[in-house]
């Protein structure tokens, strides 16, 4: 019983193998391992990052930067701007030495 049962194994695989050598050779882009490697078109299509509108100077990305910071950041460059800034608040400070906030 067991040598019949090695015996129809050994037939489906020399039939696999037959089967296999009369279909020709396999071509470089259908060989098995052609799938392991993908264009850098297709693999950049893959791996492409949705653009958001990140501030990226911030701590935290996704936060919102306060929108007088750039002109908070001038006066603290000025010493009598950040002195006065200190005592009367930066928007009253500003305002004396650039005009509008």
């Amino acid at each position: 019983m067991k040598t019949l049962v090695l015996l129809t194994l050994l037939a489906l695989l020399a039939l696999g193998l037959c089967r296999r050598a009369a279909d020709g050779s396999v071509s470089a882009d259908e060989s098995p391992s052609s799938e392991a490697f993908v264009s850098r078109r297709a693999s950049a299509e893959m791996v492409r990052r949705h653009k958001r509108n990140y501030v990226y100077d911030s701590s935290v990305y996704g936060a919102v930067r306060d929108p007088l910071e750039a002109k908070r950041e001038v006066c603290e460059l000025n010493p009598d701007c950040d002195e006065l800034a200190d005592h009367i608040g930066f928007q009253d400070a500003y305002r004396r030495f650039y005009g509008p906030v």
